[in-house]
């Protein structure tokens, strides 16, 4: 792991940092487009042919009720108990969230206000090949839920048969349609519909990059929640850190496997930069990972000694990392100044992977950099909200002349005309 004396935010070495997402081929980018073209066309057809190809389907493209609960129930106790926790943690973090629709009176006596309605279909992208990831089938869902939103339909690839542990979250959650399918080919089938598979309103969750790529095709016919990079962690820590636990976390996140994570550490000590250093090349020599490591740790993996914390959290802003942790002395000094991270995590036990799995809050968070201008995904995002207006002629005569005097500066006369045809 690169250890860099940093002076400014212009050192090359951000820079790197900051441009570092992958770009699809041409020809990945052209495979997408045809198969969300044939899907559109063709419609289950061409579903059932993909999820075969791509996906080694055998069998029917849904999964049944017997076919849930019997993976579900080889799941151990204490994996079992460990999601019913988690859904318990992220519920309760969720309903915080929740938004009511309001209305309000004005001078005239007119009403006006907001309705807060759910989305009434929304489907969930859950990774498979080489991952499990129940967590991702958790963080996507509750806070659906939560808001409301009465159909929750999920895709994910089986190409080794559904996992035991999504089957049992999915059992706890109250999630039965779920299909045996990923990749473009489900993006395509959850945004169009076939004439067996009802089209969502929108479509959450990380997938490769033929569904990445497939959800930002879609986006405009179907909503969307991000497109997701890939992963970053960002530790600020000193000398009163642990520098093995510093390490570990900076490894919780290179061992994701892209090569393209961002594992950064920043600090005011040289002597802290060298022993989380130390420490990182121990553990990659240990572990049955260690080639994906050293994959990502060669690519982006930094530590920045800076001469203040200062510049330390302006390095950390303009980075805007997924994962912010501050291991520092008195790490909630630090917090006011941290404007821009998907989630911060204070302390020496508020390790990433807490908030990953287990604290409560969502794990979907902005990354590349995008926590600048993007927030966790949450129960808002499941809501749509209409505005409300109801005038009455006493309000309308009383404004009717400034109405129709903004019409008429914008040109358009026959807005102007409908509202002087009232007054």
């Amino acid at each position: 792991m690169k250890n860099v004396s940093l002076k400014s935010l212009k050192h090359p070495e951000i820079t790197v940092l900051r441009s570092r997402e992958p770009s699809p081929s041409p020809a990945i980018q052209k495979t997408v487009t045809d198969i969300l073209r044939r899907v559109r066309k063709e419609g289950h057809k061409a579903v059932l042919d993909y999820a075969k190809r791509f996906d080694g389907l055998k069998g029917n493209l849904q999964v049944s009720n017997t076919e849930l609960r019997r993976e579900a129930g080889k799941t151990n106790a204490t994996v079992r108990a460990a999601i019913r926790k988690a859904i318990a943690n992220v519920r309760k973090f969720h309903l915080r969230q929740r938004e009511t629709s309001w209305r309000l009176k004005g001078s005239h006596g007119e009403t006006l206000g907001q309705i807060i309605r759910p989305l009434d279909r929304v489907g969930i992208y859950v990774p498979g090949g080489a991952g499990v990831y129940p967590s991702t089938l958790i963080m996507n869902s509750v806070p659906a839920q939560v808001a409301g939103v009465s159909e929750i339909v999920v895709v994910t690839p089986c190409a080794r048969g559904l996992n035991p542990a999504v089957a049992c979250a999915a059992l706890e959650l109250g999630i039965s349609e779920i299909y045996k399918i990923g990749g473009a080919q489900s993006v395509a089938m959850l945004a169009f519909g076939t004439e067996k598979v009802r089209a969502v309103d929108k479509i959450v969750g990380p997938g490769n990059v033929y569904a990445a790529l497939a959800k930002k095709e879609v986006f405009g016919t179907v909503d969307i929640d991000m497109i997701a990079g890939p992963s970053e962690v960002l530790v600020l820590f000193d000398e009163s850190a642990d520098p093995d636990w510093v390490a570990a976390d900076l490894l919780s996140q290179a061992e994701h496997g892209s090569g393209y994570e961002a594992v950064v550490g920043i600090t005011t000590s040289k002597q802290a930069a060298v022993w989380v250093a130390e420490c990182v090349k121990v553990q990659v020599e240990s572990s049955p990972k260690r080639a994906i490591l050293e994959k990502a740790l060669k690519q982006y993996g930094r530590i920045f000694v800076v001469p203040d914390w200062k510049l330390g959290c302006d390095v950390a802003n303009a980075l805007a990392p997924e994962h912010l942790e501050v291991m520092t002395k008195n790490p909630r000094a630090l917090l006011p100044k941290l404007r821009n991270a998907g989630a911060i995590f204070l302390g020496p036990y508020s390790s990433e992977p807490v908030g990953d799995y287990f604290a409560g809050p969502n794990h979907v968070l902005p990354t590349n950099g995008s926590a600048r201008f993007f927030s966790p995904l949450g129960v808002y995002d499941f809501y749509k909200r209409t505005s409300l207006i109801e005038y009455n002629q006493k309000a309308l005569r009383k404004e009717g002349k400034l109405i129709a005097a903004l019409a008429d500066a914008e040109g358009f006369i026959h807005h102007a005309a409908a509202v002087r045809k009232r007054m």
